[in-house]
């Protein structure tokens, strides 16, 4: 019993680190690309931030001082910028995220299909190996993207987060009387921050959570297929691990679906999360 154990030990640790490095290659593939987008997208708010220099004159400046409340003016020229850079940059950001998520979902299928196929039948002869994962159009992958990377509230989610940051920049400046120059190279600078930390987040949380969702629609298709199956959340079991998804790995073997004590269903939670399920076809007799 104890070496069994130790073995299925090691098979669940041998399957996280397989899962772990083909998630780590997916967004090292893609984080460059990430990175390319911020840059230029840094280009093109540049750009639109040049028609708005008039906000840091002294004749605007002496404007709004006479304007209640002082912020209206400043809101009112950023939201007609970032409408522009929206415009401009929507489509490239989708584009680039549905990539991640594209690869991340079809080798996460693939994964978990390899451990459950040996093989199978192709124009009625035994092939080696397990057959094509279902391409993109799966019902259970659109409706994915609908969610994620295909979503409209999705990306604009990201661009909010930018804007967010950009906007603040700009109303500070114009409150301490900042001058357009330095505005405008700090706006730079925080693009290319946002080209190197945000960009790796943005890459390892994509890819993980497309890799996990590719591996749930797997095993929910071999649930269609009738077999009873059943899932497993893992840690990485060293002192990082996060209490309540230490918690969520105690749990043992649930149905799919299951909701956790944690409150979440599927890992990663966030890009610092390193958690990941397992599952297998429920034994005989189990609950």
């Amino acid at each position: 019993m104890i070496l069994a154990e130790a073995a299925d030990r090691l098979h669940r640790a041998a399957i996280g680190a397989q899962k772990r490095a083909q998630v780590d290659a997916i967004a090292a593939k893609h984080r460059p690309k990430i990175s390319a987008f911020f840059r230029r997208q840094k280009a093109v708010v540049l750009d639109q931030f040049k028609d708005y220099q008039f906000l840091f004159t002294e004749s605007y400046r002496a404007l709004r001082e006479e304007v209640r409340p002082n912020e209206f003016l400043t809101t009112h020229d950023w939201d007609r910028l970032w409408e522009k850079v929206e415009q401009q940059t929507f489509d490239d950001l989708q584009r680039t995220i549905a990539d991640v998520e594209g690869e991340g979902v079809l080798k996460g299928g693939q994964q978990l299909q390899k451990l459950f196929t040996g093989g199978h039948y192709e124009q009625g002869k035994w092939v080696e190996g397990p057959p094509k994962f279902w391409d993109l159009a799966n019902p259970r992958a659109v409706a994915f993207f609908q969610s994620t990377g295909g979503s409209v509230q999705y990306i604009k989610g990201i661009n909010d987060t930018t804007a967010g940051q950009i906007r603040t920049i700009v109303s500070r400046a114009i409150q301490t009387g900042q001058g357009y120059q330095k505005t405008a190279k700090e706006i730079s600078d925080t693009f290319d921050d946002m080209s190197r930390a945000r960009a790796q987040r943005i890459a390892v949380f994509e890819s993980g959570q497309a890799y996990e969702a590719g591996n749930r629609m797997f095993a929910e298709s071999l649930k269609d297929e009738g077999l009873e199956m059943q899932e497993h959340w893992m840690t990485s079991h060293d002192e990082k691990v996060r209490p309540e998804h230490a918690a969520n790995e105690d749990e043992g073997w649930v149905e799919l679906g299951h909701v956790y004590s944690s409150g979440d269903t599927d890992p990663p939670t966030d890009s610092g999360c390193r958690c990941y399920k397992i599952y297998r076809q429920a034994p005989k007799g189990a609950d």
